[in-house]
């Protein structure tokens, strides 16, 4: 990594929003790569000082500044947060939660990590507001269209944790400091039982789409 890119990692703002395992496993990779801050939102005290402690006996933090914030997803002030990130990643397990973060992120124009685990079988996608679809157009455009009403618990298949964790660190560490090719516009799925990986691309913004389409374009950062 170049000068350059150590320079914007360490500048770099990394918000995560949940608790599951995935989240804490990104958390700390990024903490280890030296992202400047790295910010657990969740609405259990609880759960962040857990989270806490996990990066502090595994001595993750080294120069990264951790910040706790016991903020729900419907909290003015944490969409106030997010819009000051340079990249959120989602930890959440409920999936109305998940589209809700999706509608801040596009608004605010903040890249946002998303992934969803049951058991073994997960799909990752990283929206780029202004070029990427929403998570409201791209799950179905990929054929998830039966998106779960009530919270899912992702099943606690350690191995499979990690691998989504450590994905979603490397997308962020990349969109950070600016290195590599991000996934903008595609969606993996994986089935670690049957060994399926797909990759569904053309997840382009959508023109009729009041969140990922032209008038998105108006609204938020540039």
């Amino acid at each position: 990594m170049t000068k350059e890119a150590q320079a914007r990692l360490l500048a770099g703002k990394a918000t995560i929003l949940g608790n599951s395992d995935s989240g804490a496993i990104a958390a700390r990779a990024l903490a280890q790569a030296g992202v400047g801050t790295l910010t657990l939102v969740d609405a259990s005290p609880k759960a962040l000082t857990r989270s806490s402690q996990t990066l502090a006996e595994r001595k993750s933090f080294g120069d990264t500044k951790v910040i706790l914030k016991a903020l729900p997803l419907s909290d003015s002030r944490t969409e106030e947060l997010l819009s000051h990130s340079t990249v959120v990643i989602d930890a959440l397990a409920d999936w109305q939660d998940k589209l809700a973060l999706s509608d801040i992120c596009m608004h605010a124009r903040v890249p946002l990590i998303h992934a969803g685990v049951v058991g073994f079988r997960f799909q990752f996608f990283s929206m780029l507001p202004g070029r990427s679809a929403c998570l409201r157009c791209a799950l179905p455009l990929s054929g998830i269209d039966d998106v779960p009403l009530e919270p899912v618990k992702p099943g606690k298949v350690g191995a499979v944790l990690e691998m989504v964790g450590a994905w979603q660190a490397i997308e962020a560490l990349k969109l950070i400091a600016r290195v590599g090719a991000s996934q903008g516009n595609e969606l993996f799925k994986v089935d670690c039982l049957s060994g399926e990986f797909e990759i569904v691309r053309g997840l382009d913004a959508q023109s009729d789409c009041p969140d990922c389409g032209a008038k998105s374009k108006r609204r938020g950062r540039a």
